[in-house]
């Protein structure tokens, strides 16, 4: 119903443009008690189309309402087509006793008797108020349709079942039927075959001059039989609510095409029906409540060959069945155009149907989807799309030039569903015209096991997992892909699979044990007898863990002390099997000393005091794998530890620290630092990233005025502005870490340097840019800016080699985060 209504709207949107049309069909009623959700709301749209039902006088259709056998007689009339007749027959004497010269059906029940279709209950009565039951319901519409002389009930509900008229009711035989569900019966009648029987009681269906199966509501309407030629879905220059048909002909078994034309869509989703022919059963307001389809010669079949067609002269072969067509219309996911234009997106996987709609030999359209071969790029998501983005992990756009999203087909319909490890194809289609249309494309597999076979046959190789074979990917590289020769025979890991059981992704399980830390609670001699130690772990808690006993290895302690910081692992059977007290000779750098913490250039220094650590001339390198916590002292000893966060600490601060250590002795790259400072605080300074568009000079009155920013944090356009007074020093199109203050606004602005500066490759294995030999890891949430535009791009609009770029990166993690160019 909600589809329907919106064909209200678009209809009268073009009634101006296409007055010589005819006007489009609202599926919708005026009855109050209608719900647009419940199960007979299509079913009674319908019937009042087709003038079955006007409903109460109140404004309802009476939903609930029990039937009567005068309001069944009148919808089987109506239902026969034979409406004004019951008007005519309103005159005659009464058929039946009891039913008055005035009674509101008279003409109906009058004339179903002289049609034979009721013979009312016995001794001259009719009984028009007694309430009709389910099997009398599906008797008085079997009657309708033809079907004659069925044992009562259960024959009659048996052929009912049997031809589909209790399509979507199911009620017992004796049970009171009200209008909702008769409603339903009626309008499954409606497309169900008109039967006879022969002279020798055979039955069979009823047939029109041209040969073609009459249903029942055919008595109701016009019908005219056109071929389907596209719809405003497929070719957007078919106006919406309308459908380009062609008039269909038939001469000696063959169809012959007059000139295309529009029709309204009414009630019929035409796309069902693309390059068939077909029988359009209008109402009498000449829009569509029902279609037959005539065509009979389809054929539909998977591509395995590679590739799916060839091509020679103007003559197209489908390599799986050797089908030879000429340059056929084709709707190729969802793109209405020739075969010619597009017969190299249809590769292994893609679905074909051909469609034979003239019965002379030989395919006249195609309907072709899952086509991903030839203009497409593929990539495997790396982050979730979410509502605002206008890229898929900056290298795929989701909306066109005009910010209309692009269609999404495959295991979803709309981009904000796409969720990292889908396998996205961006497909560009050219239609007849050559207007190229983005569709993408997405599937969403993945399989986690151990592969137990290999197989090799020159190029190809099948790996076979959870007893299912699948392909490795052969071709050049994928963005967010992965090598895939660490699978073997053995490995364990997780696929993410792209069309065609093909793994485009592989991620091993990780044989290494997470390294963590926690603070020993009491002393503990590790012996047979004594194997459990008691931790106190960094979210607060506590925890009792025992270590492998059977035989103490090399890899635990001794023992240790109460208050000592360790590092541990812990097996798959949950037992310790690594142990070290963090700070063992040669590799701790500071004890119970001072730490000058300089977050700007990543380093740390020590000394006595914090004088002496602020002067210090040693520095000790941070990087993404320095660990860091803080203690809390108690009487001496160590009773937890917190995480900390570098980022998170004051730049220029200096804190007492309880331990530190490097990973190799006499190199200073710091691998855990332990402050031990209660009044240890967060840096709550805020020093975005930022590209300047543009830069303004706003004036409150004559003498006072302050500088305003137009930025891209993030790929979000903002405005920044400094306090009154301030001065900045800011040139738009540069990159600038801003200092912001408690309000918001700018106290301070540092040119920042780009990390690089020229023509850079791309290594999508790594997910990384390659600029002069260097590879710098590109950040999830990389954002492109084209300086020409000032807008956000894709990463897809930097030709490798070619396009001059800037690359800029976070100071904590190395990775690219900006790229300018």
């Amino acid at each position: 119903m909600k589809n329907l209504k919106k064909l209200i709207a678009v209809v009268l949107t073009f009634a101006l443009v296409f007055s010589a049309m005819a006007v489009g069909f609202a599926a919708t009623t005026p009855f109050t008690d209608v719900k647009s959700d419940a199960p007979y709301a299509s079913a009674v749209a319908r019937l009042y189309a087709l003038n079955i039902t006007n409903g109460n006088t109140d404004g309802t259709y009476g939903v609930d309402q029990p039937v009567t056998r005068a309001m069944m007689v009148v919808f089987v009339n109506r239902l026969s087509g034979y409406r004004d007749l019951a008007q005519m027959a309103k005159n005659d004497p009464p058929a039946f006793k009891d039913v008055p010269k005035n009674y509101w059906a008279i003409g109906d029940i009058n004339l179903a008797a002289k049609l034979g279709l009721t013979h009312g209950v016995g001794n001259g009565m009719f009984a028009p108020e007694e309430k009709v039951t389910y099997a009398e319901a599906l008797g008085f519409l079997l009657n309708v349709l033809g079907y004659k002389n069925l044992s009562w009930p259960y024959g009659v509900v048996a052929q009912a079942q049997e031809i589909g008229l209790t399509s979507g009711v199911s009620l017992g035989y004796n049970d009171v039927i009200n209008r909702g569900n008769l409603a339903i019966l009626m309008n499954n009648a409606l497309d169900l075959n008109l039967v006879t029987y022969d002279s020798y009681g055979n039955l069979q269906d009823v047939k029109d001059a041209s040969g073609n199966v009459k249903t029942l509501i055919s008595k109701l309407g016009s019908s005219a039989n056109y071929l389907v030629v596209a719809t405003n879905t497929v070719d957007s220059t078919v106006p919406a609510g309308y459908v380009a048909v062609q008039p269909a002909n038939l001469n000696y078994g063959v169809y012959s095409f007059g000139a295309q034309q529009y029709i309204s869509s009414g009630l019929v989703d035409f796309n069902k029906y693309l390059g068939e022919v077909v029988t359009v059963i209008s109402d009498k307001s000449g829009n569509p409540v029902a279609v037959t389809p005539l065509t009979t010669d389809i054929k539909t079949f998977t591509v395995t060959a590679n590739p799916g067609v060839t091509v020679s002269g103007a003559t197209y072969t489908f390599g799986d069945n050797s089908i030879a067509v000429g340059n056929i219309p084709v709707v190729i996911d969802g793109v209405k155009t020739t075969l010619s234009a597009v017969y190299q997106n249809i590769d292994p996987g893609s679905k074909v149907t051909l469609i034979n709609n003239d019965n002379v030999t030989g395919y006249d359209y195609a309907i072709i989807t899952d086509a991903t071969g030839n203009w497409s790029q593929m990539i495997v998501v790396q982050n979730d799309v979410k509502p605002g983005d206008s890229y898929i992990d900056n290298r795929i756009a989701i909306n066109d030039s005009n910010g209309n999203p692009y269609p999404v087909q495959g295991a979803v319909t709309k981009a904000t569903d796409i969720k990292a490890g889908d396998v996205v194809y961006q497909l560009n289609i050219p239609d007849y015209n050559k207007t190229v249309h983005t569709i993408l494309y997405v599937v969403r597999q993945t399989v986690t096991g151990t592969v137990t076979q290999v197989t090799k046959t020159g190029t190809t190789t099948t790996v076979t997992i959870n007893g299912t074979n699948y392909t490795l990917y052969n071709g050049s590289q994928i963005p967010g892909g992965s090598d895939l020769t660490s699978v073997t025979a053995g490995s364990s890991g997780t696929a993410i699979v792209a069309k065609n059981n093909t793994i485009v992704k592989w991620t091993a399980t990780s044989t290494t044990a997470t390294t963590k830390y926690a603070v020993v609670k009491y002393s503990t001699l590790f012996m047979w007898n004594n194997p459990i130690v008691s931790l106190a772990l960094p979210d607060g808690s506590s925890t009792v863990l025992n270590v492998v006993y059977d035989n103490i290895p090399s890899s635990i302690p001794a023992s240790v002390n109460a208050g000592d910081i360790v590092s541990y692992t812990v097996n798959s059977n949950g037992l310790i099997d690594t142990m070290s007290v963090v700070g063992t000779a040669g590799t701790t750098v500071a004890n119970n000393v001072y730490a000058y913490v300089d977050t700007t250039d990543n380093i740390i220094k020590f000394g006595s005091d914090a004088t002496a650590a602020s002067n210090s001339t040693t520095p000790y390198y941070v990087n993404s794998s320095t660990v860091f916590f803080n203690a809390t002292i108690s009487n001496g000893q160590v009773t937890g530890i917190t995480p900390v966060k570098f980022t998170d600490v004051a730049n220029g601060s200096t804190h007492n620290v309880y331990l530190a250590t490097i990973s190799t002795s006499g190199v200073r790259q710091l691998s855990v630092v332990v402050f031990a400072d209660p009044n240890l605080t967060a840096n709550t300074s805020v020093q975005p990233m930022v590209y300047v568009t543009s830069v303004s000079t706003v004036y409150t009155s004559s003498t006072t005025s302050y500088t305003s920013l137009s930025v891209l944090e993030n790929g979000v356009a903002k405005t920044y502005n400094a306090p009154a007074g301030t001065t900045l020093n800011v040139t738009a199109g540069n990159v600038y870490t801003l200092t912001l203050n408690a309000s918001g606004n700018v106290t301070a602005a540092t040119l920042v340097s780009p990390a690089y500066s020229g023509t850079v490759s791309f290594d999508y294995i790594n997910n990384a840019i390659v600029a002069n030999g260097t590879s710098y890891l590109l950040d999830p949430n990389v954002v492109v800016i084209d300086s020409a535009t000032n807008t956000q791009v894709g990463l897809s609009s930097i030709v490798a080699g070619s396009t001059p770029v800037k690359l800029y990166t976070n100071s904590t993690t190395g990775k690219v985060v900006l790229i300018v160019k």
